[in-house]
């Protein structure tokens, strides 16, 4: 973990960090902040705008929910609530009726303020928000992009990813910060990375399908293993479980099938 913090801190200077036993807290700007729940994995924004809070992805858990609000408040102080999701799976919108209920406004269309930009693609789900933080130089981009996993495009496919990425490039400029939505802040060259080690992985899947491989021998496929490893950014002694790996192969091939 110090290691990753290291990194951060190097490519990103103005980044500062506060870490409790409940929460880590890491300043982008001052008027932009990214918590993240010690025992969640979910990436929270906090953003100042001129009507007020603007939360993205409050993760779900009724004492992360309460240690979040309390850490809004220290930051901020008390002020008006908006809610935004990138997209609407559980662990980037559970969050939202504790908000709500406590007087938030949860705002379910895309916006355009003087401080936020949204674009809707398809790729992670049927309808995924990249929301773009102008004065942090920010780009919120949900399961679009994880940097503890590997790519989700299976509601858009390959194609949906691809134009997800592109649409992701085109915000801000080569310094804005991509936050995932799981995983450590990145750059984007580093999106840039993920987006051709995904595409290499499809392809060398499709290859081997059609040279006659059966999921069983794409697993245990030694090219295959390698591609797979690109997306262990943090070089974690196991990945993910052989479950998901095997998972993720499944998915892959049905994603070519539905593009023929």
């Amino acid at each position: 973990m110090k290691v990753v913090l290291l990194v951060m801190l190097c490519l990103y200077p103005f980044i500062s960090l506060a870490a409790t036993a409940e929460m880590l807290v890491t300043k982008l700007s001052d008027e932009a902040y990214l918590l993240k729940s010690a025992n969640y994995n979910t990436n929270t924004g906090a953003l100042k705008t001129s009507r007020g809070i603007v939360l993205i992805d409050p993760m779900p858990g009724e004492n992360n929910l309460r240690v979040l609000s309390k850490q809004l408040n220290g930051i901020y102080g008390s002020q008006h609530i908006y809610v935004l999701n990138t997209h609407q799976h559980d662990d980037h919108s559970g969050g939202n009726s504790y908000f709500v209920n406590a007087g938030a406004k949860l705002l379910s269309s895309t916006i355009d303020w003087a401080e936020i930009k949204t674009v809707e693609v398809k790729s992670h789900s049927s309808a995924d928000n990249i929301f773009f933080h102008r004065s942090s130089n920010s780009i919120f981009v949900g399961d679009i992009y994880d940097t503890d996993w590997h790519p989700t495009f299976y509601a858009g496919g390959v194609a949906g990813f691809v134009s997800a990425v592109d649409a992701i490039l085109e915000l801000g400029d080569e310094n804005s910060l991509i936050i995932p939505g799981h995983g450590k802040p990145t750059s984007k060259e580093e999106l840039k990375k993920f987006r051709q080690n995904t595409l290499d992985w499809v392809s060398e899947v499709k290859a081997l399908k059609e040279s006659g491989l059966q999921l069983s021998e794409i697993q245990h496929n030694e090219q295959i293993k390698k591609i797979f490893q690109r997306f262990n950014v943090e070089n974690r002694a196991v990945f993910v479980p052989e479950k998901a790996f095997i998972r993720f192969i499944e998915r892959t091939l049905a994603e070519i099938d539905n593009a023929l």
